[in-house]
């Protein structure tokens, strides 16, 4: 089964040494994040692990940045089925009675959105910035979302540090 399409838009400030960025640790869960603690369990742990790769280390005391993350979600509806039924009858010689039904459904998609911030732990300024979106795969088994997250996450900080 192919992967849903993903949407990804990465920002940074071009004025900050990236070099100076390595110890992070990760802000409070807030707004729709702090409502599904299992989700963000999975995306802190992908980040953690590909940051690590990158050389990055967690640090709960004096961090040299901080990571929040935001979630949203929302169903949209794009093109439709539709069935329609149609039955013509002739009557006498120039009659015809038409008798015809239809029913169209939208295609509903539920779609997600994940953004991660960072920000300097001292100015608590923003850094970088990536957002990714995309369907989101209701009812697959913890594995496979874990499985998604870590390729969403690792798409997402493909270009963490900046190459400038």
């Amino acid at each position: 089964c192919a992967t849903p399409s993903l949407t990804m838009d990465v920002d940074y400030d071009t004025a900050t040494d990236f070099a100076a960025q390595k110890t992070f640790a990760w802000m409070p869960a807030t707004g729709n994040a702090a409502a599904n603690e299992l989700l963000v369990k999975r995306i802190r742990s992908a980040v953690d692990q590909q940051l690590q790769a990158k050389g990055r280390v967690p640090a709960a005391d004096n961090p040299n940045f901080l990571i929040a993350m935001d979630l949203s979600g929302k169903t949209t509806y794009g093109g439709s089925t539709g069935v329609g039924v149609s039955v013509g009858i002739p009557v006498g010689r120039a009659g015809r009675v038409s008798v015809g039904g239809g029913k169209s459904k939208a295609i509903e998609t539920k779609e997600g959105q994940l953004v991660l911030h960072f920000l300097d732990a001292k100015t608590k300024s923003l850094f970088w910035q990536a957002t990714a979106s995309g369907a989101v795969e209701p009812g697959t088994s913890p594995e496979e979302q874990q499985k998604r997250i870590n390729d969403v996450i690792a798409q997402m900080l493909a270009q963490f540090p900046p190459k400038k």
